[in-house]
């Protein structure tokens, strides 16, 4: 008995130090230029000059995102935006309207439950009332092209969340877009982290986006990371085109090192989170009629070699060759990459 578990573990450890750097990304890219990103406040803060802006726009166009998430910060336990800067959110967005007419700007809105980092109550009315008059405000004062509710946690079968969706989108505008920021797909023994199909379904019906956080998911092997991502495609997917849903459902992967317990970046990458794509999406049960894209979490996490990755394996549809697969993977491996963020960007994301 000894012998087996030592023989099983020193297969676990040559996997977790093999595995990323010889596993081939195999499927193929299903890109249709309708990616996500999620960026920092320090935009909706005004924190960048316009000629940041205007870079930052040509960017999003080069790299076919066609959703950008700013970051507006969080909601307060009463309902109330905490932070208001309409001068910038207005510079912010005609510029981006200007140089990159394709690209569609999100008002990202954290709310954090007791479970989360925050104390809203959404199951109040009074509180939703205010959350969804602050995403009235943030659309028709600042001129965003629509919200991005990111409710932590939520747990699976929530109806105040379903209620907030959609008061949400009876008070937008037509044509403005309504995202959900949401968890993963879990097996029962740990829906307490995640969703049940059913309950995708449910939202999809409520909302025109969903963005999978497919990252802080606990895994400490780079073999179960992919499957779990692979799982996602496949298993999300097909519950929004059973739903009969026009929802269009993106899957977030990670590029940040610094994070939770829950985040290992050998394990959590954005190559092996592509492969899980990439490869889940060819699966015999996955509906990539329903898939819009990747969203990358995010700008101020995403490096140079990411970004080749990210072109690579994804833009340009490569395989996956093991000389990019290497490289990426030393990468992962250096856990001392200079960070660019404070980690409450990430970790709280408040």
């Amino acid at each position: 008995m000894a012998l087996a578990c030592l023989v099983l573990l020193t297969a676990c450890v040559a996997d977790y130090y093999a595995y990323p750097t010889w596993a081939r990304v195999g499927g193929q890219s299903l890109n249709k230029g309708e990616n996500g990103l999620w960026l920092r406040y320090t935009w909706y803060f005004g924190r960048h000059d316009e000629q940041q802006t205007r870079r930052m726009a040509d960017d999003l166009s080069r790299r076919q995102i066609r959703y950008a998430y700013f970051h507006v910060r969080y909601i307060q336990a009463d309902g109330t935006l905490r932070y208001r800067h309409p001068d910038h959110a207005q510079s912010l967005v005609r510029i981006l309207h200007e140089r990159a007419p394709g690209v569609k700007a999100i008002a990202w809105v954290y709310a954090g439950n007791r479970r989360g980092q925050g104390n809203v109550e959404l199951a109040d009315p009074r509180v939703r009332r205010r959350m969804v008059a602050a995403a009235q405000w943030l659309v028709n004062d600042c001129g965003f092209d629509g919200v991005q509710w990111d409710y932590e946690v939520c747990p699976d079968g929530d109806e105040s969340f379903i209620s907030l969706l959609e008061q949400t989108r009876a008070a937008l505008p037509a044509g403005k877009l309504l995202g959900a920021a949401v968890p993963m797909r879990m097996p029962w023994p740990m829906r307490r982290w995640g969703w049940s199909e059913p309950y995708f379904a449910r939202v999809a019906q409520s909302c025109d986006q969903m963005a999978v956080m497919c990252y802080d998911s606990g895994q400490m092997l780079p073999r179960a990371y992919v499957r779990l991502v692979r799982q996602q495609a496949i298993r999300i997917t097909r519950a929004v085109d059973q739903a009969g849903s026009p929802c269009r459902v993106l899957l977030g992967l990670p590029t940040y090192e610094k994070g939770p317990v829950s985040h290992n970046p050998r394990v959590e990458n954005l190559r092996l989170a592509l492969k899980g794509v990439r490869e889940g999406l060819q699966a015999k049960h996955a509906q990539p009629a329903v898939f819009a894209g990747v969203a990358i979490f995010a700008d101020y996490t995403t490096d140079a070699t990411e970004w080749h990755t990210y072109d690579r394996a994804w833009l340009q549809g490569g395989s996956g060759a093991r000389q990019l697969d290497g490289l990426a993977a030393r990468r992962s491996s250096a856990h001392h990459k200079q960070w660019r963020a404070s980690g409450s960007d990430v970790v709280q994301r408040r």
